[in-house]
């Protein structure tokens, strides 16, 4: 089969000889050309072609194939032609390649959910609050304070603490304890997507339901959430509650772009832990004892204790 005359054009191999190529298990005596006439056939029928060499006369089959693997002891020509070089006698660390790739892929699908589930909440809910909230509708009669805006804000130096907090959060994922995929992956845009909009959705919903209470209750009496008990509250105070909302709600999201089932389905590692932990306790003594100024106030624990709940 492989002296037919006909493979010098390799287009006819995948078409004429591409199913026995599938179904064999093995060639022997072919040329150097053979081999990269059935990679390149199998990749024609939609294949992924991993080859394993050591010689110069793999060399051309190593580099049309997917996967180019030169075991040990290979030739520079076959080590350059190749995307894994193996350094051990065997094959057993491809399957370690395979298992820490997948690992990798995975941890690369978590930080795009989380990265954009933390986006997606930042900007549509500045987007939001600026164009349906009027801070100075839920001004109280008797407050003449004129720190009360015509649409709602934070202060730079708030959504710096909260980038700077969220990217050493993010850094975490790279260490987080996942599980490799029993089969191989591709990225699926739709799914990220999907997911990780939901993720940022719920917290962004939950955001401007919290900015609807916190702005009704300056007024006091039974609004908002002076209805539950708590104290009326200052425009600094209410920037000050939608700071900590904010930022528990990115690190928190954490937990929730790591798995693909419930977020204890998997325990975090500990540099996840400690990443999360230290970010959400910083906001928190943050908006406790804010010391930055900017028009922002300190928060009572109660109404900090409402938020994290």
């Amino acid at each position: 089969m492989l002296q037919d005359p006909a493979l010098a054009d390799q287009k006819y191999f995948a078409t004429r000889h591409g199913e026995i190529c599938y179904g064999s298990d093995g060639f022997a005596q072919v040329k150097p050309e053979h081999k990269y006439l059935i990679v390149e056939a199998l990749r024609e029928m939609g294949h992924v072609v991993g080859m394993c060499g050591d010689g110069v006369n793999d060399a051309p089959a190593l580099k049309r194939a997917d996967v180019g693997i030169a075991v040990e002891g290979a030739t520079k020509a076959a080590q350059a032609s190749s995307d894994i070089v193996l350094t051990a006698p065997g094959l057993s660390t491809i399957v370690t390649a395979m298992i820490a790739s997948r690992k990798i892929f995975t941890r690369m699908q978590n930080f795009v959910i989380y990265r954009v589930a933390c986006t997606e909440q930042l900007l549509f809910f500045f987007l939001i609050s600026c164009m349906f909230f009027n801070p100075r509708d839920y001004k109280p009669d008797a407050d003449t304070n004129d720190d009360w805006p015509k649409y709602f804000a934070l202060p730079v130096l708030a959504l710096v603490t909260i980038t700077i907090l969220n990217d050493g959060t993010i850094i975490s994922v790279a260490y987080d304890n996942v599980e490799a995929s029993t089969k191989p992956q591709k990225w699926n845009l739709k799914i990220l997507c999907w997911v990780s909009s939901m993720v940022g959705l719920v917290a962004l919903v939950s955001s401007v339901l919290l900015l609807e209470l916190g702005l009704a209750s300056a007024q006091g009496g039974n609004r908002g959430l002076c209805a539950i008990g708590l104290s009326r509250l200052s425009y600094g105070e209410i920037q000050t509650m939608m700071y900590l909302k904010i930022s528990l709600s990115d690190y928190g999201s954490i937990l929730n772009s790591r798995c693909r089932s419930w977020f204890w389905s998997r325990a975090p590692s500990r540099i996840v832990v400690g990443a999360a932990l230290f970010a959400v306790v910083a906001a928190t003594l943050l908006s406790a004892y804010w010391p930055f100024g900017g028009g922002m106030k300190p928060i009572a624990w109660d109404l900090i204790g409402f938020v994290w709940v």
